[in-house]
């Protein structure tokens, strides 16, 4: 038996579409992965279009109402093989079918630029962009709807300026890991020809909800995302914070099971409250496992939640 398709503005017809909540700023989320990301196209939506537009005065036009103007989907260039067009508006019965709690949507319909260009980074940024703005993904047949868990993105980095040794940061860390068991640290690895102490690692353990291991490391190469921020805002040091929950092959399931869900939930404040802690001490940016930033008020907020 074949299943219903999603109805969408027939003009997205036979084009993937990117569905995220109302007013989402697409182009931060497309600079995280694509640094040329511009609108080639600015949007105009309807209340702008009827600001622009002329009214209709004199005494000809006496008693005519003007029609309300249209909007204008913009054009959104990702990289040299693909662009994506909109916002084009969508409401309550479209979110209801894509299966989306958010009642206020907008679609963005992807346009290949270059034929011959493969579009696999196009499709992972779609895939994560989605998880990171609660969102989804309708493919161009229209016969069912990709909802990234927007929780399942549950590792940290911070990336800073300033190098920390294994004795400065272990009094740190030790208080932001509530309910695990800290061990030793790994041994110091100097990197061949880096300056700065030594880096290293520490795995604090749950009872039931696996581990967490901060590893710190330093690179020449940085997330895309940092790539618009000034420098003083990041550094070549890294502070990665990641969960091992206890059965590492359902990070990898579309459908995890509920005791996987329950040890997230509990874990999550605890990666944020070591990146947060580490912040502080060190300053830098934080990105998330999809290549995102994470603003400190963010930051602050997954750190609180409720465990």
């Amino acid at each position: 038996m074949s299943l219903p398709q999603i109805d969408l503005p027939g003009d997205l017809d036979g084009r993937h579409v990117l569905v995220v909540p109302r007013g989402t700023d697409l182009v931060a989320l497309a600079s995280a992965w694509f640094p040329e990301a511009a609108w080639t196209r600015q949007p105009v939506s309807a209340a702008e279009a009827s600001a622009s537009a002329r009214p209709m005065t004199g005494a000809r036009f006496r008693g005519i109402t003007a029609e309300a103007a249209a909007p204008t989907p913009g054009l959104l260039r990702l990289d040299a093989s693909a662009a994506l067009e909109g916002p084009t508006p969508a409401g309550r019965d479209d979110a209801q079918a894509i299966g989306l709690a958010t009642h206020e949507l907008d679609l963005y319909a992807l346009v290949p630029t270059d034929a011959g260009a493969p579009l696999d980074l196009v499709y992972g940024w779609m895939s994560a962009a989605a998880r990171r703005a609660a969102g989804a993904i309708v493919p161009a047949d229209r016969t069912h709807a990709v909802a990234p868990d927007p929780w399942s993105a549950v590792d940290l980095t911070l990336w800073s300026p300033v190098p920390l040794s294994a004795q400065d940061a272990l009094p740190l860390i030790r208080p932001a890991m509530t309910g695990a068991r800290v061990g030793p640290t790994d041994v110091p690895q100097q990197s061949q020809g880096a300056a700065g102490p030594p880096t290293f690692s520490v795995t604090a353990t749950f009872e039931y909800d696996g581990s967490l291991t901060v590893r710190t490391g330093r690179s020449r190469e940085v997330p895309v995302a940092l790539s618009r921020l000034d420098w003083r805002e990041y550094g070549p040091w890294s502070y990665h914070v990641s969960w091992q929950p206890p059965q590492p092959e359902e990070l990898h399931n579309d459908h995890p099971s509920q005791l996987h869900l329950i040890a997230r939930s509990r874990v999550q404040p605890s990666v944020a409250r070591v990146a947060a802690t580490l912040w502080r001490a060190v300053g830098g940016t934080v990105v998330d496992s999809g290549g995102f930033v994470v603003p400190p008020d963010e930051l602050r907020d997954r750190a609180t939640a409720r465990r």
